[in-house]
């Protein structure tokens, strides 16, 4: 009866200890995919920040950029409509 009862004991405490290890496994399993889940969500955060920021400049430089050649065709035009009402003020002399 001792022999059997140690026998009984003996197993029942390492069913006990592979049922633990296997629960403490899958929340050590859960825990990391879950940091991982974090840390992948913070990066695809940051960047796009920085390609929302780097689309921003861009469109600011591009608005620049027309403005310039807006103020350029207005200046040109300004230039060509003086030029061409001189000579009609110079032709109807």
């Amino acid at each position: 009866m001792n022999k059997s009862t140690y026998v009984g004991a003996v197993v029942l405490t390492l069913a006990l200890t592979l049922i633990y290890a296997s629960v403490a496994n899958a929340q050590n399993v859960t825990t990391n995919t879950s940091k991982a889940m974090v840390n992948a969500s913070a990066k695809a955060n940051n960047t796009m920040g920085n390609v929302s920021a780097q689309a921003n400049k861009t469109a600011a430089n591009l608005m620049n950029k027309t403005e310039d050649l807006g103020k350029k065709i207005a200046g040109g035009l300004g230039s060509l409509l003086g030029n061409a009402s001189q000579k009609l003020k110079e032709g109807s002399k």
